[in-house]
């Protein structure tokens, strides 16, 4: 099956360099003005997505939303544990500092294509730390909380909210605040994002 690769980075030198390193393994990479159009119609799709800007991460989340046959291989800028959490959180399945070399650059996309990925230890253990704090924070909300949440998420106001619950919208704002404490937030964004972190939405 052959797969096809794009690179979307502001920097031509960079691209220019990523292109070079995958030739070296006879793949000749593509770097589309339009991203989500091209991965429209090039499936599968593997694309090296550089995340230094609020769009590019917003690029992420629309790229691991549409389709299960893109494959996401995060470049970060600052390559922080935070930043590799949160791209892997986000839908990436491999992350590389941009200062990688074109050996690493290989050796990752080489990775993904086995079907494997590398992820640092401290990374890891953010990660597992995380799943546990999930499973317990989850196990306080009831289920319908949990659906609260998700209609939220899906547009739902919390009047209407409150109406589907046979609640008025002032006591529906109160359950809304405990499941905040519940998950260790403050807002409904921050509750919205945290559920989607995880999952849940």
């Amino acid at each position: 099956m052959s797969v096809r690769v794009a690179i979307r980075d502001p920097l031509p030198l960079f691209r220019r360099g990523i292109a070079a390193a995958l030739h070296d393994i006879d793949i000749a990479p593509d770097a589309p003005d339009d991203l989500l159009a091209w991965t429209r119609e090039q499936r599968p799709a593997i694309v090296f997505l550089t995340l230094e800007s609020a769009n590019d991460w917003a690029l992420l989340d629309q790229l691991s939303a549409s389709a299960t046959d893109i494959t996401v291989l995060a470049v970060l800028v600052e390559a922080t544990t935070a930043n590799y959490v949160r791209a892997l959180s986000a839908g990436a399945v491999a992350c590389l500092p941009r200062h990688a070399t074109p050996a690493a650059v290989r050796e990752v996309l080489q990775s993904v294509l086995a079907g494997t990925s590398a992820v640092p230890i401290q990374v890891l253990r953010v990660l597992a730390a995380r799943h546990a704090s999930v499973g317990s924070k989850t196990s306080t909300l009831t289920d319908e909380e949990l659906s609260w949440l998700r209609e939220l998420a899906q547009g739902t106001k919390v009047g209407t909210l409150a109406e589907q619950a046979r609640y008025s919208e002032r006591m529906m704002f109160r359950h809304l605040h405990e499941i905040y404490r519940k998950l260790g937030v403050r807002t409904r964004t921050e509750a919205l994002m945290y559920g989607r972190e995880q999952g849940w939405l």
